[in-house]
């Protein structure tokens, strides 16, 4: 046989190789909505594009609180159950019900993980580390009344209401100004160093994000039309800047992925503050009309998902769909008594 020369089998080698198939780029990841329906202990789960209802996701107790997610695992947190729901989105069913300590009052969420979670516990001035494989815990004291979770920066900052009981049975008011205390989730203990992070404004902080910017913002909710929202240096923990001009009772705020945060208001609809500016650009008086506008998440194309809660009498709920110039685009059905809302990641096709 003869032999093929060397320089003429690269040659070939080469060609063959240049005309072989590549492999094809695997499909970006999915967005998809969650919107938690309190009173009807329920979540709604909506495929973002095309957008429309996709599946809904029974809870395990009376009424859901707050939701948290990474990729395809969210924690629900429970109040009037002291429990938590551990959910697989892409399987729409819950996987795990955590137990946390009698009378906790669960609110606020965060995963920080796959294995990883919080929930806080206001009626204990604690929160919990929850295992999401084993549904293990373990608690640590924090401030008075926390009501919020973020993780960020490799740390966690629990946002304590400082708020206690008053007037009417059931009723709380605002203790004074309230704080953030900063945990470090590897060792489940305070953070080395300033592990606390005191705010200006009316106490009652519940609601935070991180803002494109790296910078934590915090509603301080307050009373009356005293609300404030704080900015937070999460690298050299402290308060660097605070704004008024939210109205009454804001609730639930979201960062989009230029410069803005974006808040909800049952009374104002959705106000805008500029992180660049840093001005209040549509604030009290001049939000975006959203009758009820419970809770709010924004996607990767900017687009506002505006919660109309529907009351908390059995009247489903819709979510308000908003395009860059926060231009109303459309509404998707949800479940009673909407709140809480969130936009994450699947796999492509994740969902059943």
């Amino acid at each position: 046989m003869a032999r093929i020369p060397i320089s003429t089998l690269a040659a070939g080698l080469a060609l063959m190789a240049g005309c072989a198939e590549p492999n094809p780029p695997l499909p970006p990841p999915e967005e998809v909505l969650v919107v938690a329906n309190s009173t009807a202990a329920s979540l709604s789960v909506v495929r973002i594009s095309p957008t429309g209802p996709e599946g809904t996701v029974p809870l395990s107790g009376t009424a859901v609180g707050s939701i948290a997610a990474f990729g395809p695992i969210l924690l629900a947190s429970l109040p009037a159950d002291d429990a938590a729901d551990v959910v697989a989105l892409e399987g729409l069913q819950v996987r795990l019900t955590v137990g946390l300590p009698a009378g906790s009052g669960a609110t606020g969420t965060a995963v920080l993980s796959d294995t990883v979670a919080y929930v806080a516990n206001p009626n204990l001035n604690t929160i919990t580390r929850i295992d999401l494989l084993t549904g293990d815990t373990a608690s640590l004291a924090v401030g008075v009344y926390p009501q919020g979770l973020i993780g960020t920066r490799g740390s966690l900052f629990v946002v304590n209401g400082n708020v206690g009981p008053c007037g009417q049975p059931g009723g709380l008011c605002s203790l004074g100004p309230s704080w953030l205390t900063v945990v470090d989730p590897e060792t489940n203990d305070l953070a080395i160093g300033i592990d606390s992070i005191p705010m200006l404004g009316p106490g009652n902080a519940r609601y935070a994000t991180v803002g494109a910017d790296g910078l934590v913002y915090v509603m301080n909710r307050g009373e009356a039309a005293e609300s404030r929202l704080s900015i937070v240096d999460p690298v050299g923990r402290r308060e660097v800047a605070s704004f008024g001009g939210f109205g009454t009772d804001p609730g639930q705020i979201a960062a989009d992925r230029g410069e803005r945060i974006l808040i909800s208001s049952i009374t104002e609809g959705v106000m805008v503050f500029n992180t660049r500016t840093r001005t209040v650009t549509r604030g009290a008086g001049n939000g975006v009309a959203i009758p009820d506008n419970s809770g709010l998440a924004v996607d990767g194309a900017f687009r506002t998902y505006a919660v109309q809660s529907g009351g908390c009498a059995g009247t489903v709920g819709q979510v308000v769909v908003l395009d860059t110039a926060l231009a109303r685009i459309g509404s998707i059905p949800v479940g009673a008594c909407a709140a809480d809302a969130l936009v994450t990641l699947l796999r492509p096709g994740g969902l059943p």
